[in-house]
């Protein structure tokens, strides 16, 4: 029997029911049970990679006097050198990594995690 592409999967739907049970779903359709496991072997290496998606964020400007957060005018001598900013990392739900500088504001943060977790 040359079965489609399409009628392999609709079969795998059916024997991935809840209640279901493959021997049932074979004889139904007067395949072997094997055969199940063999198209779900198939279908699931060819599957792609999982798509990677971005996330929208807004970045709320805030009016805060931190003398950390002011930019370093350029003609102070340390601001010549090449320093790279401390950054911290937040794990927030579903395994998101939020990647930030360590001296952000508070409030800003607050914001920035609430719409990651929230999108």
């Amino acid at each position: 029997m040359d079965t489609s592409d399409e009628e392999k999967l609709s079969i795998l739907q059916e024997a991935s029911a809840p209640d279901a049970r493959i021997s049932d779903v074979a004889r139904r359709h007067d395949i072997k049970p094997q055969q199940i496991y063999t198209w779900r072997r198939k279908f699931s290496a060819e599957q792609v990679e999982p798509v990677v998606s971005f996330l929208s964020v807004a970045l709320i400007a805030t009016g805060t006097s931190d003398e950390s957060e002011q930019p370093i005018p350029m003609d102070k001598p340390a601001a010549k050198r090449a320093t790279r900013p401390m950054r911290i990392e937040i794990g927030c739900k579903g395994g998101r990594v939020l990647k930030v500088e360590a001296n952000i504001a508070p409030d800003v943060l607050k914001a920035l995690i609430r719409s990651v977790e929230e999108a």
